[in-house]
């Protein structure tokens, strides 16, 4: 483990206390920011930036700086992809130290108006043994390189950042799963409620079964089902306004067909692959 060869009291404590601080911020963003500045910090780096790879691992995505103001960022103009040194680090996620940037052979040169930069001290992140990212550090203040002792500290951060990173996404992955269990639960609500309605209709239409011969019942009748169609509709609306479709609750999805077959009222669900028989009434024809 790296912390193992620091044998600095006060930089082993300040590496606690930045995992300390880490381990306190679930925002990413923030965490991201936190290890850069904690990594320039305990090492006197003029520099830093943390570049978050792709899925594939093959180039940054994200490239998050400390050191620069915005204007001089805007000047620089678009963020690295992970050429030259910084590839070789995505290529082989070992740490990487240079005591001079510009003259390793595999140095891609900086863009117009990036400010000259000479030291350097490269530290992949990993998670669960799969690098998500990379962590920069140049130009060491009052030194003309960074040392054991700096590398050392780094890795330790790094060990600690991936932690973070896993933790935040996992506290991610649970209100994920919260918020869709919740919509579930209100989906099975709207649910009973529509075919509790339904119920009550049939009720209705039983009713009115008794009373064939009365004049205008194939009106009444009419009047009944167009009362269940702007229900399911309504109810669907609901729905998916909540978002409750990604949910995958098979019954959330109801169709509806309402129609006089052979005097029965059915009312179709192709989400459960069957029909649903609200009510069997004899219908006048």
């Amino acid at each position: 483990m790296p912390y193992r060869s620091i044998d600095d009291p006060v930089k082993l404590r300040r590496v606690l206390e930045a995992t300390l601080l880490l381990e306190a911020d679930l925002e990413l963003p923030a965490l991201l920011r936190h290890v850069i500045e904690e990594s320039c910090s305990m090492t006197g780096a003029r520099y830093g930036a943390l570049g978050v790879l792709n899925d594939e691992r093959t180039a940054l995505v994200e490239f998050i700086t400390v050191g620069l103001e915005s204007d001089e960022e805007d000047r620089i103009g678009p963020r690295p992809t992970g050429r030259g040194i910084l590839g070789m680090i995505i290529n082989n996620p070992l740490p990487l130290r240079l005591a001079r940037l510009g003259s390793h052979s595999e140095s891609y040169g900086f863009p117009s108006n990036h400010p000259p930069m000479t030291s350097f001290l490269g530290v992949p992140i990993k998670v669960r043994d799969e690098v998500y990212g990379n962590l920069y550090l140049t130009d060491k203040l009052g030194s003309p390189e960074f040392t054991d002792d700096d590398e050392a500290l780094v890795e330790a951060l790094a060990l600690a950042a991936g932690m973070a990173i896993e933790n935040t996404r996992l506290h991610r992955r649970v209100q994920e799963v919260a918020v869709l269990e919740d919509r579930d639960r209100m989906a099975r609500d709207l649910h009973d409620t529509v075919i509790q309605h339904l119920f009550a209709v049939g009720l209705s239409l039983q009713s009115m079964a008794g009373e064939a011969a009365a004049a205008g019942m194939a009106d009444r009748l009419g009047s009944v089902i167009s009362n269940i169609d702007d229900t399911i509709r309504q109810i669907r609306s609901s729905i998916y306004e909540s978002g409750s479709t990604q949910a995958g609750l098979g019954l959330v999805n109801l169709q509806r067909r309402a129609e006089k077959l052979h005097g029965q009222l059915v009312i179709e669900s192709p989400g459960t692959g069957g029909t649903l028989l609200i009510w069997q009434v004899p219908v006048s024809r």
